[in-house]
């Protein structure tokens, strides 16, 4: 096996640097939005949102939205070809440590780190790993970027007046994001003669040429084995944004806010697709919370202060992941081998 091309970080101060950045990540967030709306978010609304939490269903959301990693190892699992099968939970926890590396570092670090930990882990080749990986979350994106779409289109959303040229164009974007992966997902061998005709021709590039064809190659691979991988991809993947989306409705039901459900689903639909444009920043979660927070008040119907408080606790989840992620981060720092399953 020849060696990988990417090769991670190092673990300790990715660790260190993940969980720092998602703490003050959300610091930013709560600070950002209580100065923007000190008119409405005052001691007396806080201290209600407190007395009408529950405390049980807080919890499960927690739970549920948790759950749902393990259904994302499940459809990472789905495009991996036989007889390279690496079992679902390791993914999963591979995923989380993806999440915490992506927290810590600029550009998608976390898919590629989390491909080369599954390629030592599990022995199975890096460019399958990788397009595997990166496969899964396309069809993620394409997913959450249709669900957008159609909930724009026919569902009656709540939008404030002076707002519905803004979510409009939103829309269109998240759209025309889709389209653009599916487009990636389907003519992988068009990427392969691009990368070529760009990147080929140059010896200082010739590691990341080798390693965008070696993607394709499986990409082709993946396609060319017929529509079941692809189906339970989709299905597992449909699973785990259902968990999401239902932690976070019982999450605020829990606080005592009453959201548009609709309006729920386009505002999380919408924050999946649009973080692929988010991965070239470091600490990008703290642009996903500032998109998930304005659609909230803009198309779910929230007040601002119901906004922040479904916001944190959906933070808190992610931060409890970042947690896992750095066991994860360490496990997969200490042993590079398992038996392929």
């Amino acid at each position: 096996m020849t060696e990988p091309t990417f090769q991670p970080p190092d673990t300790q101060r990715a660790l260190k640097a993940g969980l720092l950045s998602g703490v003050l990540g959300l610091i930013i967030i709560i600070l950002v939005t209580l100065a923007v709306g000190r008119s409405h978010i005052t001691a007396d609304t806080v201290s209600g949102i407190v007395n009408r939490t529950q405390i049980l269903p807080m919890m499960l959301s927690l739970m549920l939205m948790s759950v749902a990693f393990l259904f994302l190892g499940l459809r990472w699992q789905a495009l991996f070809s036989p007889p390279h099968r690496p079992p679902g939970a390791g993914l999963a926890a591979i995923l989380c440590a993806g999440l915490l590396l992506n927290s810590a570092l600029p550009g998608p670090v976390g898919e590629f780190g989390a491909a080369w930990f599954a390629h030592k882990r599990y022995r199975a080749p890096l460019g399958m790993t990788l397009a595997a990986g990166l496969g899964a979350r396309i069809i993620g994106m394409i997913m959450a970027a249709s669900a957008a779409l159609l909930c724009w289109m026919w569902a009656d959303l709540p939008i404030p007046e002076g707002y519905e040229t803004t979510i409009q164009a939103t829309t269109i974007l998240i759209a025309l994001l889709g389209l653009g992966l599916a487009a990636a997902v389907v003519l992988p061998d068009i990427i392969a003669r691009m990368a070529t005709l760009l990147l080929g021709r140059f010896n200082k590039l010739a590691r990341l040429h080798a390693l965008i064809m070696e993607v394709t190659d499986a990409l082709v691979a993946l396609r060319a084995s017929g529509p079941g991988a692809f189906l339970r991809c989709l299905g597992w993947s449909a699973i785990a944004h259902s968990c999401v989306l239902f932690g976070i409705v019982m999450a605020a039901w829990s606080l005592g806010a009453d959201p548009s459900i609709p309006g729920l689903l386009f505002t999380y639909a919408t924050t999946t697709a649009a973080v692929i444009v988010m991965f070239a920043l470091p600490g990008s979660q703290v642009g996903w919370d500032a998109i998930f927070l304005t659609l909230l008040t803009t198309t779910a119907g929230l007040s601002m202060s119901d906004a922040l408080a479904v916001a944190i606790v959906v933070r808190v989840q992610q931060l409890c992941i970042m947690g896992a992620g750095a066991v994860a981060l360490s496990w997969l720092a200490r042993s590079d081998t398992h038996d392929d399953e």
